[in-house]
Parts: structure tokens; sequence; C-alpha cells
């Protein structure tokens, strides 16, 4: 069993490194079999379709933003530095996956029925979880504590204003030739703007 778990994961990794490197149509089954050091019929084995990959790896960053936001996620009433928290992890998130991003932008306009599936999937498991968090932020709007502001609105605010700047990364490391520690403190005073951004959009 565990040399079943093994080989599952070098296939993983495999395809998340080529997804990122070559997008998801130009990401092939062979090329992933190739860099995972299985033969073709082997992946096949433990994954059906590349759609079946996609979704796995998918899923373990749906796991990394779960992990981390539910630490933070503890109290049962709204507090204003949850939301910075979220903007954090939002952010790092993305910083870390970076190479990932016009991966989904490639997904999300040519294979939406792949992302609308995982959705209807795992609404159920998420559902619950989300619409806490959604309940908490409508209740601090009806007490006057933030401006007023949707649920959806905010998560796009976040999402957006944390991946703006990384989408500037290629300017960044090539034509501005930023070395590694310019880079990084770059972002991370992008970082702390993002979160003055959010804080500031939520304040009366």
């Amino acid at each position: 069993m565990q040399k079943k778990l093994n080989k599952e994961q070098e296939i993983l990794s495999a395809a998340e490194k080529l997804f990122a490197q070559k997008g998801f149509k130009n990401a092939t089954t062979t090329l992933i079999a190739a860099q995972a050091g299985v033969t073709h019929a082997m992946l096949h084995y433990y994954f059906r379709t590349k759609d079946q990959i996609f979704l796995k790896v998918f899923d373990s960053y749906v796991e990394e933003v779960r992990t981390s936001l539910k630490s933070i996620m503890v109290p049962d009433v709204y507090d204003d530095e949850i939301v910075g928290k979220v903007t954090e992890i939002c952010f790092d998130l993305f910083n870390t996956h970076r190479g990932q991003m016009a991966l989904f932008l490639e997904v999300a306009k040519d294979r939406p029925d792949l992302l609308e599936t995982y959705v209807s999937d795992s609404g159920r498991y998420l559902g619950s979880s989300l619409a806490a968090h959604k309940e908490r932020i409508e209740r601090a709007v009806q007490e006057g504590r933030i401006r007023e502001i949707s649920f959806s609105d905010l998560i796009i605010d976040i999402i957006s204003v944390c991946a703006a700047s990384l989408f500037f990364d290629p300017v960044l490391s090539n034509m501005l030739r930023m070395n590694d520690k310019d880079r990084n403190e770059f972002l991370d005073r992008r970082k702390k703007e993002a979160v003055a951004l959010i804080m500031g959009r939520l304040k009366k």
C-alpha cells in the first residue's frame, strides 16, 4: 500500500511541475509518465485520465488553503485581524504557487467543466464552513462594524489584490533584473499593502 501511495505521489509531483511549466494542454500524460519515471500504462493504472490527475493536484492546493484558514477561523465572531490574516495567507499561497496561476487561468478559460465538477463535488464539504464565514461578515455589516460589502465581493477583492503583484513577477525577474533579495523585499511590501487595502475597504 505504501509503495502505491509513493508511486501516486511521484506522478502527482511530476504532473504539478509540468502543469506549471507547460500548461494543462501541453502537459501530456506521456510527458508526465516520463517525468515520474513510470510507463504510460502504469500511469493509467493509477489515474485513468489527465483530468483526474489535474483535479488531484488542484485538490492539494485547496487542502493547503483549508488547513491554513482553519487555524485562524476559530472565533465565532468577526475580527478585523482575521481578514488581514486571510489576506496574508492568500498572498503567500499565490507567491508559493505563482507558476500555477497561468495554469488556473488556462483551465478556467478552456476547461471550465473541470472546475465546475470540482466545485460541485467539494461544495458539500466546504459549504458549511463558507456559510459560517459568510454569516460573520454579514453580521458585522448589519451591526455597523464594517462597510457594506457582500461576502463574494470581499473574497474577490482579496484574491485580486493578492494576485495583482504576482502577475508582474516576469517584469521583476527579467526586465527590472531584480535579485532575489530585492524581489523578496518588494513582495513583502506588496503583501503589507494588500492587507492595508483590504482593511481600508472594510472601514466605515
